[in-house]
């Protein structure tokens, strides 16, 4: 077999939704078959996830393919219907049900630019697809049981590491036939993956110690931009959970948060921004200099100021009305708490002690705001116990210069079953107890 996908890029961009669909059934077989079995993510729903595909123009990817539907499938199969509609410059298909800062034409043409200067052949494409079809496999259980049977240690709670082992150790069908030059910037790619998720980084949730990586990937320039191409597609399918009928993620100013990152990113590995704090505060600046222009005030304490901050990016906040709920929410909070907060949320992992990672942060403050309308009333309690629980997972965190750094990712996961529209302050404080009690 001398490809594992027998079309090329014009083929490509031509297929039917469906019909690009099915072939992914067929390619990826393997791949699909772990993400029918992964766990899902905070963000999932029970609701029925909206299809636009089949005879009656309903069917989501995963019921054209299984007749049943699966979070894991939809989100990676619009993703990689998400490369069709860049490459052939659809733009209707990638905004179609968009609906509040609806992505512009002309950042899809920024977009789809980025795209077609890097995949310009057949293996290209393929290296692309593959990329994307492997990077979320590590959230099904059984391929680290699959690894430990071969005598690889590797822990299912972080599954990017999880897909890197198991491309080491040669588990992963689709890369067993590709170009070696493809499977080495595949390799990188789930190598950088491993140690940095972008998209944590952008939402606020990984510290400044995750951007180290970039300083010693000199030489390996097209893993590095596979890397940003399969970040912005994990992104473009993020919303496939809930809606298979186009990007629904990929708004506007989704799409710009995630391009100042990766010029800061560049910027950074080739020796323009001095150092990964540096770089991590000027992403933090970009919401924060949007914000301000719409007549947001921060805080006069610069620790609280970079706190809120990463708090602003973890909640996704757009407007001046929602900073001020954050701000108030933040205010709200006892005093022993949010010194706490602050002081976690300022450790940078770096010579200056251990930094917590507070993983689904951003999820759960979305689930915990699904149902609270927009008023302050309803929105400011929901935030501040929330705020209230994230200090109790940051407990004990707090900026020690010349101690040795490193991260420690706290997993919240466990918590979304809890965050609902009845959210109380009283259920978040005995959330959090029960995360301190669990160590």
């Amino acid at each position: 077999m001398d490809s594992l996908i027998p079309i090329g890029i014009d083929e490509f961009v031509l297929m039917s939704d469906i019909d690009a669909v099915l072939l992914f059934g067929i390619v990826f077989a393997n791949e699909l078959l772990h993400l029918k079995k992964a766990c899902v993510t905070v963000e999932s729903t029970t609701a029925t996830a909206l299809g636009r595909l089949g005879e009656n123009e309903n069917e989501t990817p995963s019921m054209v393919l299984y007749n049943e539907d699966f979070p894991e499938v939809n989100r990676t199969l619009v993703s990689m219907l998400a490369i069709k509609w860049v490459l052939g410059n659809d733009y209707l298909s990638f905004t179609a049900t968009q609906n509040a800062d609806k992505l512009s034409e002309k950042s899809f043409h920024q977009l789809r630019d980025f795209y077609t200067r890097l995949v310009r052949t057949k293996d290209d494409l393929h290296a692309l697809l593959i990329a994307m079809a492997i990077d979320d496999i590590g959230k099904d259980s059984s391929l680290s049981e699959e690894l430990a049977q071969q005598g690889v240690k590797a822990t299912y709670a972080d599954h990017s590491d999880l897909v890197y082992k198991a491309a080491l150790a040669n588990v992963i069908q689709s890369l067993k036939i590709v170009p070696a030059s493809s499977q080495h910037d595949i390799l990188t790619c789930l190598h950088i993956g491993s140690k940095l998720n972008i998209s944590q980084v952008v939402q606020g949730e990984c510290p400044p110690a995750s951007l180290e990586i970039l300083s010693t990937l000199q030489g390996k320039g097209q893993g590095i931009k596979l890397r940003a191409m399969v970040t912005f597609l994990d992104v473009a399918g993020a919303g496939g959970h809930a809606d298979t009928r186009s990007c629904v993620v990929m708004s506007e100013p989704v799409f710009q948060a995630y391009m100042s990152a990766l010029e800061a990113f560049d910027k950074f590995s080739n020796g323009s921004i001095p150092s990964p704090r540096a770089c991590y505060d000027h992403i933090l600046e970009y919401r924060a200099k949007n914000l301000q222009q719409l007549g947001f005030n921060f805080p006069s304490s610069a620790d609280e100021a970079r706190a809120l901050s990463r708090l602003l990016c973890m909640g996704r906040v757009t407007t001046n009305e929602q900073a001020n709920q954050y701000k108030k929410a933040l205010d709200q909070l006892p005093y022993s708490a949010k010194k706490g907060l602050v002081n976690g949320l300022n450790v940078d992992g770096i010579d200056d002690g251990v930094a917590i990672i507070p993983y689904y942060a951003p999820g759960l403050i979305a689930d915990a705001l699904k149902s609270t309308g927009k008023a302050d009333t309803t929105v400011i309690p929901v935030l501040s116990a929330f705020f209230r629980f994230l200090a109790r997972v940051f407990e004990g965190s707090e900026p020690k210069p010349g101690v040795a750094g490193d991260q420690l990712g706290r997993h919240n996961y466990f918590f979304s079953s809890s965050v609902t529209a009845s959210w109380s302050p009283r259920r978040a404080s005995w959330a959090a107890g029960r995360r301190r009690g669990s160590g």
